[in-house]
């Protein structure tokens, strides 16, 4: 198996998903990345190169006399000038699709990368898009016809900040040759085809209407917490976090951090949350029939 290199990029980001993946435990990070012969170019974080050199890596990287086969990028991409929009003197914009059009697999990680996230919220000065996506909405910066040169779209693992497993799940399918098959927010189905709500300990509050009120307390949080668990599609409660737990197994809410239209299609965070949309509505419909072994038509 050949050996691939990796390039991580950040926008504008809090660094929540690089601390996140960083934080794998099974196996580690670099561990990971040893065993499938990935070898990683540059991380803002993990590299051990900086100035001159880093900027002689970038560079090369650029020029492709250094191939970057796997191109993953975190944060969301300014627009506008003057809000973070170079990187050592290079328009981060011209960086990104350079990369992107070098690399096999082009990967946002974060809800910021995947629709632009926080930064892209109104009144979004910045004028911030996610790589292929802007809020629910196909293009972003590179275009709803962007295809990498293996012919993939952009590969968006959401979450604020997104699950190490999903990351590294993704790049392992990927390593082996492995299908990723995406929903229509080209997230991969292997981790977002769940609801939040499946595995929630909470869901037997929600069968008998027994609401909680604060924080912690036993009960749905669907109500006075507005919980968006029911909306929500990751397997955050069938994974865990390290293992333990998970926003509502701590008591606190779903924010629907993975969805794209993330944070302002969930505000207010506190509204009920009991009457499904109808798309919600016929979606766990066609569900239920097909675990029932009823017909789906």
């Amino acid at each position: 198996m050949d050996e691939f290199n990796l390039i991580w990029m950040q926008g504008q980001t809090c660094d929540g998903d690089s601390m996140s993946v960083i934080n794998a435990t099974e196996p580690n990070f670099l561990d990971f990345l040893k065993r499938n012969k990935i070898n990683l170019l540059y991380h803002p974080t993990l590299s051990p190169i900086y100035g001159r050199d880093a900027q002689k890596l970038w560079n090369d990287c650029l020029k492709g006399k250094i191939p970057v086969h796997i191109f993953v990028f975190e944060g969301s991409v300014p627009q506008k000038e003057g809000y973070g929009d170079y990187f050592e003197g290079q328009d981060i914009r011209n960086m990104v699709k350079n990369f992107a059009s070098k690399a096999m697999l082009t990967v946002a990680v974060g809800t910021c990368a995947g629709y632009g996230g926080l930064p892209a919220a109104a009144p979004n000065e910045s004028g911030s898009v996610g790589l292929q996506w802007t809020k629910e909405d196909v293009g972003g910066l590179l275009g709803k016809d962007f295809i990498s040169t293996l012919g993939l779209p952009v590969i968006n693992i959401p979450g604020c900040p997104t699950h190490p497993d999903w990351v590294l799940g993704t790049l392992q399918s990927f390593r082996i040759g492995r299908a990723i098959p995406l929903d229509k927010f080209n997230r991969p189905l292997d981790f977002f085809s769940e609801k939040v709500h499946r595995g929630c300990k909470h869901c037997e509050y929600l069968e008998n209407g027994l609401w909680a009120k604060n924080y912690t307390e036993l009960g749905c949080l669907a109500a006075s917490l507005g919980c968006k668990g029911r909306t929500t599609n990751a397997d955050c409660n069938i994974r865990l976090w390290n293992g333990v737990s998970t926003c509502t197994r701590s008591g606190a809410p779903c924010i629907g951090c993975c969805d794209p239209g993330f944070p302002e299609s969930m505000m207010p965070f506190d509204e009920e949350t009991l009457n499904l949309p109808e798309d919600i509505k016929a979606e766990q419909i066609q569900r239920s029939k097909v675990l029932n072994g009823g017909s789906t038509k």
